[in-house]
């Protein structure tokens, strides 16, 4: 009989492997096509200091990581997930023969998979064994989740990574000597993407809390209460303060020079992002003010119902039962609302850029699906409570449960930016309450066949490829499109140069529409990509 410990290991390795399944069909990504560039670049450097071919200088640094413009050599993005692609690629894809697309986005499969794997261990052992895989299954079977798990990009893995930082905080609480563990994790969530700069103010929190229970367990008064409020595990505060930043620093070369000017870059770089255009709720939004409900209502919408249903049992059982709650002292459930708060909290202020959706605030989706895994067993047992075959009902409502977000994820892939769930009324309602339907050019991946087939025997058709264009090249790479589709070029000019055009919907992008009806004098697309009945790539080819 398989440990029950055994279980959360073997459950990371299935979801590892799903998403490197679901991964083949994905579109690549505009920004996975820099990150995958760069990576290649950082792990060369990394191999080279390692076999001695090259010292450490600040001009072969600066030649790699860095540069005088904000967005030279992707400066702007901590290296730890694009030196995991780049050494993926070297290893895997030219030492393994693994195809290459699929070894750049290992790393980020296998992030998702350590993800479950600490979702798992942390309810294991506060909630208990059903808890644990209901929570491991639902977090593995989040729609938006498994796309952007399936990319060569940095938003799954933070979610990874700021709920390792919070699990190994938790952990800490115990009083053991030497705390590196949540410092370490800490540093490789700043490594990864700057969002983590928002977890000290979930911890920050939780810590003082935790501190004002220890002092009342404690009956302690006046100064001693204050005291043991502050420095009742100290030694977590210096690692978090100490080791997290220092871990960042050895992962980042960019930063061993001139260190505060360019820790300064990187932050206002991100204080003073663009905002790109996004649609919600019928509108474009490309300044702010934006709608304090965004974080919200996208939310509601792109996570299962059954998920949410549960998260809000959950919820109320943590509510209920606070007095009763395991590891009481260290106060677990408010530490993930803490953590779920932090992560979604600045999306209520207006200004904060929306572009990205639910990928800016997924580090919020472990509390949800372990707050779910929560309210599920409660809502299971509770069903068999009065049952001589509790065994079989609790597994088989739980199994239900599961599916239904199982079915949700499986029905969503390739086009998970598209799709809704039954509270927007599926893909088709979420067009028509006007929510966006993808971005990064990663819908082109399905225009891919219909265009290949449309390719002239002899000479070119050049192809107007819109949002694709970034990734035009690495499909031609792969096999995906004949070299004799090669790009037209951008905007108009790219426009009147093709034979064949491709059209990326979204609402901002209209306008493409209407230049190819004027150029091409037909505004009859030949082929039009659907998502769930909903049109997300139109195909044109000059009469």
């Amino acid at each position: 009989m398989i440990p029950k410990r055994s279980v959360g290991l073997i459950l990371a390795v299935i979801t590892t492997m799903l998403v490197v399944a679901n991964q083949q069909e994905v579109g690549l990504a505009r920004d996975e096509i820099v990150y995958m560039q760069n990576g290649m670049r950082y792990a060369d450097w990394w191999i080279g200091l390692v076999k001695l071919e090259h010292g450490i200088s600040k001009q072969s640094i600066t030649r790699t990581f860095g540069g005088p413009g904000a967005t030279d050599n992707n400066r702007e993005h901590p290296p730890l997930m694009k030196t995991l692609f780049g050494l993926s690629q070297r290893l895997a894809h030219e030492k393994l023969g693994v195809d290459e697309v699929t070894a750049f986005r290992l790393p980020s499969a296998v992030m998702q998979g350590v993800l479950v794997l600490l979702v798992f261990s942390m309810v294991f052992a506060l909630w208990g064994f059903l808890e644990a895989v209901i929570a491991s299954l639902l977090i593995a079977f989040l729609p938006r989740a498994m796309f952007h798990a399936s990319l060569a990009c940095f938003d799954a893995p933070i979610m990874t990574l700021w709920f390792a930082t919070v699990y190994a905080y938790w952990r800490c609480l115990d009083g053991r000597k030497w705390p590196w563990q949540a410092g370490v994790a800490f540093g490789l969530a700043l490594a990864t993407k700057h969002n983590a700069l928002l977890l000290p103010f979930a911890l920050g929190v939780h810590y003082l809390v935790a501190g004002v229970l220890s002092a009342r367990a404690k009956q302690l008064r006046a100064g001693a209460f204050a005291r043991e409020v502050l420095l009742h595990r100290w030694r977590i505060i210096v690692s978090l303060a100490v080791v997290g930043p220092a871990t960042l620093f050895v992962l980042w070369p960019w930063l061993w020079f001139d260190t505060y000017a360019h820790l300064k870059q990187w932050l206002v770089f991100h204080l003073t992002h663009v905002h790109y255009n996004f649609e919600y709720l019928g509108m474009n939004w490309n300044a702010p003010r934006f709608p304090w409900h965004v974080a919200l209502v996208t939310t509601l919408f792109t996570v299962p119902v059954v998920t949410l249903a549960g998260s809000a049992v959950g919820a109320g059982v943590w509510i209920a039962k606070r007095r009763e709650s395991p590891d009481r002292l260290r106060a677990p459930a408010l530490l993930l609302a803490l953590s779920a708060a932090a992560s979604v909290g600045p999306f209520f202020l207006g200004t904060t850029p929306i572009f990205g959706a639910e990928k800016h605030w997924m580090p919020a989706l472990p509390t949800l699906c372990i707050a779910a895994g929560v309210g599920i067993a409660w809502c299971a047992r509770g069903l068999a409570s009065r049952s001589r075959h509790r065994t079989p009902i609790i597994a088989t409502f739980a199994s239900v449960v599961v599916l239904a977000a199982v079915v949700e994820t499986a029905t969503a892939q390739p086009y998970a930016l598209t799709w809704y769930n039954a509270l927007a009324g599926g893909a088709p309602g979420g067009a028509d309450h006007g929510m966006n339907r993808q971005f990064w050019g990663v819908a082109a991946r399905g225009a891919l066949p219909v265009l290949a087939r449309l390719a002239p025997a002899n000479g070119t058709a050049p192809v107007y490829s819109h949002d694709a264009s970034p990734a035009w090249g690495f499909y031609q790479k792969l096999g995906l499109l004949p070299k004799s589709l090669p790009d037209a070029g951008h905007e108009e000019a790219g426009i009147a140069r093709s034979k064949l055009a491709i059209v990326i919907h979204e609402r901002h992008f209209n306008r493409h529409d209407y230049l190819i009806w004027k150029s091409y004098g037909t505004v009859q697309p030949i082929y039009v990509v659907r998502a769930n009945g909903v049109p997300i790539v139109s195909i044109y080819r000059r009469p």
